[in-house]
């Protein structure tokens, strides 16, 4: 019989970095995109219509490879599920370089992005497997916040120094060393009965997250448009106030772990989803440009606060990681079908009442967010798992996901 072994702290360098690595190719789609679009366009001769099929086929095939992926992610072997992603992802990027045609482009996207969503799914899943999955959450969301910021800059610069198919190459390069990076992962946890999955996220939590991740990228994908036309700023002022509050949003990570350590997680959780959604009604029927600036990052750092704080829930819930992963997965499905429908309510009803959908539909996916982080806080029991692929032996009992599962659907 196995004995456990003393899990990996996010304070190793090693873990750090193997979370930071997923996260970021697991975000890297929805970030960058829109710097490579030009590029790609202009390689193939593409409208933006077309060269906007590419992104979307890659960011839908990274979010339903990460949702997918769940179950395997919370398996043993994560180090190398998240390897076999990464040269996956790093062959359909490749071909996406060399890519003589829009067809053959649109197939390595859709490769490249399922083999990104692998790894997304394998890191996130990580998460639980760490002794402080509130620590570990922040790591991986400021360490990937950072890590894309830098990309934003290099992408066009490569693409400009080598032409339009640089990019692609310099993405397919980072995942060679990413191959080195994920190599402290922390690994699943061994289970001690015949049952080889925890339960999964029930259905009504894995919907409030599509839900909330379709309100954040439809919103933000407007955002220009709402301060240019609603608010009365300048296209460039705009772009340089979403530009700084990208990076001033980092302040919600810090924000909500003092909150929690200070009122407890439900509570914080509750007052952030609040503020958002009227920071959301705010931004979109403002006609004030200083109220535009205020409300845009007072809810740029509610949701990166409450990402973190969904990450950690969800890693409380499920010590194997299937949960934290399928709610990166849901997430990003979210971001990915959020635009388009978006656009059509932002043009159908205008902006005020664009803004009044947004703040109901938070509302509403926060129902059972909520719910899930009370039940948690009421199962969840200490964490046991190991790191660097030493599994540790892990009771049915050790996981409070049957019991959340099982009141949810009460």
């Amino acid at each position: 019989m196995s004995q456990p072994v003393p899990k990996g702290t996010i304070g190793g360098a090693g873990v750090g970095v193997a979370l930071v690595t997923a996260a970021a190719l697991g975000n890297v789609g929805s970030n960058v995109m829109p710097v490579v679009l030009p590029g790609i366009a202009s390689r193939f001769h593409l409208s933006d219509t077309s060269s906007g099929i590419v992104a979307t086929v890659q960011l839908l095939a990274t979010a339903l490879a990460a949702l997918a992926a769940a179950p395997w992610a919370s398996r043993p072997g994560r180090i190398r599920f998240a390897r076999l992603g990464l040269l996956l992802a790093a062959a359909g990027l490749i071909t996406a370089c060399i890519a003589p045609n829009f067809t053959t482009l649109i197939l390595s996207n859709l490769i490249a992005g399922a083999g990104l969503g692998v790894v997304y799914a394998a890191g996130m899943a990580a998460i639980a497997a760490t002794e402080d999955t509130d620590r570990a959450s922040a790591v991986a969301v400021v360490g990937a916040t950072i890590l894309i910021a830098l990309l934003i800059i290099a992408l066009p610069m490569a693409n400009d120094s080598w032409g339009g198919a640089a990019a692609f190459a310099l993405l397919a390069a980072l995942c060679l060393p990413a191959l080195w990076c994920v190599r402290a992962m922390p690994d699943a946890a061994e289970r001690t009965t015949e049952q080889h999955s925890t339960a999964p996220p029930p259905m009504l939590f894995v919907l409030a997250l599509v839900l909330l991740g379709a309100t954040e990228q439809g919103a933000w994908s407007y955002s220009e448009v709402l301060g240019e036309n609603h608010a009365g700023l300048s296209a460039d002022t705009v772009s340089v106030v979403l530009s700084v509050v990208s990076v001033a949003s980092l302040a919600g990570v810090g924000l909500s772990a003092w909150a929690v350590r200070r009122f407890g997680r439900l509570p914080t959780v509750a007052v952030f989803f609040a503020v958002e959604a009227m920071a959301k009604l705010t931004v979109a029927s403002t006609a004030s440009g200083n109220g535009f600036i205020t409300a845009v990052t007072v809810w740029q750092i509610c949701y990166m606060a409450l990402l973190v704080q969904v990450l950690a829930v969800a890693a409380s819930a499920d010590r194997s990681g299937r949960w934290v992963a399928a709610a990166s997965g849901a997430v990003a499905v979210g971001t990915g079908l959020g635009p388009a429908p978006a656009g059509w309510i932002l043009d159908s009803i205008g902006a005020p009442a664009f803004g009044l959908v947004l703040a109901v539909a938070t509302l509403l996916a926060a129902i059972p967010l909520l719910r899930t982080t009370r039940l948690v806080a009421r199962f969840g029991l200490p964490h046991r798992a190991a790191p660097h692929g030493h599994p540790t032996t892990l009771t049915e009992g050790d996981s409070p996901a049957a019991n959340v599962v099982a009141d949810l659907t009460t």
